[in-house]
Parts: C-alpha cells; sequence; structure tokens
C-alpha cells in the first residue's frame, strides 16, 4: 500500500474531521496528520514491522503482523521500545525518552519526547540528518556508475578540488585508461600537485586487492589519492591504506559520503530553518 492510500486507510479508521486534516505543524510545511502518519511509518519500519516494498509502498511484515496481533488496540512508542532493532536505531540517533507518561498509541506519541527545548530541538536535527542520510544511501545504490562519477565531481567542485569545474569533469569522465583510476584532478585551484581518484558504487565493500590496484597505477605519478565508494572497505583494505608508506590514501565509504554531501548540501536542500532568540542583557543593563 503506499503513502496516500495508507493515510486515507487511517483517517477513515479513526474518523477524522476535516478540521483534523487540515490542520498543518507550526512550521506550515505540512498538515500534522500526515506528519504524524510519516513519522509512524519511519518508526514501524525501523522496527521491523513493516518492509519497503518499492519506493513509497510497504507491507506488513511476519513480525509485525504478531505485534498487530498482541497489541490489537495499537502500538505505542514503548511497545516498540521493547524491540532490539528499534531500540538501537532510536539511542543511536541520540533520540530518546526521559520519563514521561506512557503513549496511549504511536501516532499520539510521535514528537512527544521530553527535554528542554534545546534538547529537543537538538534530537530532532540529528533524527532527522540521519534519516535524510539513509535515504541518500538508498538513492546511491539506485544510481548508474555514469551517475555516480557525476555526483563525486560535484562533491570534489563543493569541497574545493580541481583548477576548475571543467577540470573535474574532464578527469571523470574522459576515460584515461589508468587501470583502476577514474580521473586525476589538481589538489587545489593552482594546481599545485595531483591527486587520483577512484569512484565506485559498489553494493559489496571493497578488498585490500582493490586498493592495491589503485595505488599501483598511482606509482610514480602522484603521492595522494582519494577512493570513494557508496558500500565499505574490508578491514584488510583498511589496514592497508593506513601502513602505506611514500603515498597518502584517503577511504571515504558510503556513511561518510552521505554526510559530507549533507554538509556540502549535494542532492538535500534546507527546507526549514528555526531561530533561536534570547534575551540582550546588555541592553537591560543599567549603565549606559
Amino acid at each position: 500500500m503506499n503513502m496516500p492510500a495508507i493515510r486515507s486507510e487511517i483517517s477513515a479508521r479513526l474518523n477524522c474531521a476535516s478540521v483534523d486534516l487540515s490542520a498543518r505543524t507550526p512550521s506550515g510545511s505540512a498538515t500534522t496528520f500526515a506528519d504524524r502518519v510519516g513519522w509512524a511509518r519511519t518508526y514501524l519500519f525501523k522496527a521491523g514491522l513493516i518492509k519497503r516494498v518499492s519506493r513509497g509502498t510497504y507491507s506488513i511484515t511476519g513480525a509485525g503482523l504478531e505485534v498487530l496481533a498482541s497489541h490489537p488496540t495499537g502500538v505505542s512508542i514503548e511497545d516498540l521500545s521493547l524491540i532490539p532493532a528499534f531500540r538501537d536505531w532510536r539511542s543511536g540517533t541520540g533520540v530518546h525518552a526521559e520519563g514521561g507518561a506512557p503513549s496511549p498509541t504511536l501516532l499520539s506519541s510521535i514528537g512527544a519526547e521530553t527535554g528542554t527545548l534545546d534538547e529537543v530541538m537538538a534530537r530532532s536535527e540529528i533524527q532527522l540528518r540521519n534519516l535524510v542520510e539513509e535515504e541518500l544511501r538508498q538513492r546511491l545504490m539506485e544510481m548508474t556508475p555514469g551517475r555516480f562519477e557525476y555526483l563525486v565531481e560535484q562533491l570534489v567542485v563543493k569541497l574545493g578540488y580541481g583548477s576548475s569545474d571543467t577540470e573535474v569533469r574532464a578527469a571523470l569522465g574522459g576515460g584515461h585508461g589508468d587501470g583502476g583510476v577514474d580521473g586525476v584532478i589538481s589538489q587545489d585551484r593552482l594546481g599545485l600537485g595531483q591527486i587520483y581518484l577512484q569512484a565506485k558504487r559498489w553494493e559489496s565493500k571493497v578488498g585490500r586487492p582493490d586498493l592495491q590496484h589503485f595505488v599501483g597505477a598511482m606509482h610514480g605519478k602522484a603521492q595522494k589519492g582519494v577512493f570513494i565508494t557508496s558500500s565499505d572497505f574490508s578491514a584488510e583494505a583498511e589496514n592497508y591504506a593506513r601502513t602505506l608508506s611514500g603515498i597518502k590514501l584517503r577511504l571515504i565509504n558510503g556513511a561518510e559520503l552521505v554526510s559530507l554531501m549533507v554538509d556540502c548540501a549535494l542532492g538535500v536542500v534546507e527546507s526549514r530553518v528555526y531561530r533561536q532568540f534570547r534575551i540582550d542583557s546588555d541592553f537591560f543593563s543599567d549603565e549606559e
């Protein structure tokens, strides 16, 4: 079932009035109902109670059927917290309830975490960033190798490497045929020094032989290289990179890649900025 159908089904079962469905969040960017349903979907997905069939479409899992049978009147966040996968994910994002009465249902308890306003906002920012990064990881795996190289090209430019945007595009798309090297770019805008670049959209881990092949292509030509992958590196590969002599090799795995994308605003947009105010004590000082 896709999300519009899910929202329609939930509103019908809860007998939601039109005024309830039209109420908007404080930011005004979405309705409160759609926002709550969206978060409930995320929580159920992280708990393993539903699974993604295709983009925007979900179905209940075997574990979900078991929980539904044992909680016929509703599932709360406290119920989900008994599931290790959900508990580990939630603690990993820094979001956890700190006291408070048990929530009656999942939908009514979304966003009910306690703490100071600063703490709630900080936890929310961390959680939202992690959700965006997880979505980015999924999008990376859906990319063609060529599109992935384009993404790396854009990231390299945003990080300030290459003597020009044109140089970076030519380096990555020029097909140098250097046996394991996707491109050679300038270290800075002045072109002082060269960096060899490898970009791999892989699902399996990058192993030591892959790095050795890359380093072999660099031999006698450059002392710095960057290997970027959408997946991860094996322990042997990481150890090999650390013990290299005469060559500095920087490894960027999928987790760091999406983090850099968020930092550089590559493939993401800032949807809302919340301003924080404080009293200007100097203004109210008796001193002139």
